[in-house]
């Protein structure tokens, strides 16, 4: 019965739409989420999406409480996520869409840097860092004061940036805008000409304010994070899989909600490079369709 409540009642109809479906959750994937209500939309004239962004851990949370339908993430689900679901008896299915980067943005002006190595990244965002102007970063950049833009605590490119660049999550420096909407922080930076910022690669893309990605150097020269260097696994290690995770698809649930999944899955691969991602591998969206197919069908 716990699903009943989660859609917010149950039909006997199998046709029928239902209520308002809501996707919540990571900003790095809400280009997709939004992408893919669209073109549904259009498949399924009269469905009611709404598409949200209160950061991964705030879709989840929102998600385990059933509050929300589906939630995006830029990281998989916590043990303490995942338990807090079991707790009420939610039961779900955790789905990867596309594979994105986590882009580091400059302003458009300021031409004295093109590339950043790990270890600069890590100087310049660890906790209680003492570099606070260009110069302190490198010698010979200008001695202009750099002002940081990111995502804020709850959000899943934060935890995964702070995890790759710093080695420990959450570890970061705490003198920054800190935000959950990627277009604020390309807005600060657009904003200052010695400014910069970190979010997901779709984020970056979806955005025309005067700001540019910059090459990351792990030790085997600079890549920028474009759809191909992030699916050929050469942008590595800041790329990530993104997820949807969803309530499983039991025969009571709207008919139109899995078909909704199922679409957002199938979508995904097409509509991937349209919005600044990388599609994953062919198998994988085969497999997350089996799984869907095997979950409608009351499969364990």
């Amino acid at each position: 019965m716990l699903l009943c409540v989660l859609l917010a009642g149950c039909s006997a109809d199998p046709t029928d739409r239902g209520p308002v479906l809501v996707v919540d959750g990571s900003s790095s994937l809400y280009p997709l989420s939004e992408a893919v209500a669209e073109d549904f939309a259009r498949e399924y004239p009269g469905s009611r999406i709404v598409v949200r962004v209160s950061g991964t851990a705030g879709g989840l949370r929102r998600f385990c409480e059933g509050e929300v339908h589906i939630a995006g993430a830029s990281r998989p689900m916590t043990s303490a996520e995942a338990a807090r679901c079991r707790s009420v008896g939610i039961d779900y299915l955790a789905i990867p869409v596309v594979r994105d980067g986590v882009a580091v943005v400059v302003n458009a002006g300021n031409e004295a840097v093109g590339c950043l190595t790990m270890h600069e990244l890590r100087r310049l965002w660890e906790p209680g860092s003492g570099v606070t102007t260009w110069r302190d970063l490198r010698p010979g950049l200008p001695a202009e004061r750099i002002r940081l833009f990111g995502p804020g605590s709850v959000s899943g490119t934060y935890h995964f940036f702070t995890s790759v660049v710093m080695g420990r999550a959450g570890a970061s420096r705490a003198d920054h805008y800190e935000t959950e909407n990627d277009h604020l922080i390309v807005r600060g930076v657009a904003g200052n000409r010695w400014s910069l910022g970190y979010l997901g690669s779709a984020g970056y893309a979806a955005n025309e304010d005067p700001v540019r990605a910059l090459g990351v150097d792990t030790g085997f020269g600079c890549v920028s994070p474009t759809p191909e260097s992030i699916g050929d696994g050469s942008y590595s290690p800041l790329a990530r899989d993104l997820y949807i995770y969803t309530a499983n698809l039991y025969n009571n649930m709207y008919t139109y909600m899995y078909n909704f999944v199922v679409h957002y899955v199938s979508a995904s691969r097409e509509l991937a490079g349209e919005v600044g991602y990388a599609p994953l591998p062919a198998g994988e969206y085969e497999r997350s369709l089996a799984l869907l197919a095997g979950a409608r069908e009351g499969s364990p």
